[in-house]
């Protein structure tokens, strides 16, 4: 192989490294365009129904979909929530 071939090989190399780069770089998304979000503690009496039904207008759902989004947010494994809990309810900006 001649030093042409070589350096040929090397520059290709480095840029399918660079396009690939840039392909990961985008699929991994643009954080910023999640919801919003506003800390909501926990009161007692509260549920995570009455919590998503006080801010589901807020947030362009309904009330079950935004349980699931809270849930999802907060990695919740079950819809059980105790006072004092700090939440975080995903909005739509």
């Amino acid at each position: 192989m001649s030093r042409k071939s070589l350096w040929i090989g090397m520059i290709i190399g480095m840029c399918v490294c660079s396009t690939a780069s840039l392909v990961f770089a985008s699929i991994g998304g643009d954080q910023s365009t999640k919801p919003a979000g506003i800390e909501v503690t926990v009161q007692a009496g509260d549920t995570l129904w009455k919590i998503a039904k006080r801010y589901n207008e807020q947030a362009h759902m309904s009330t079950q979909e935004l349980m699931y989004y809270i849930q999802q947010e907060n990695q919740l494994s079950s819809a059980i929530i105790h006072p004092g809990d700090v939440l975080i309810v995903p909005l739509e900006s």
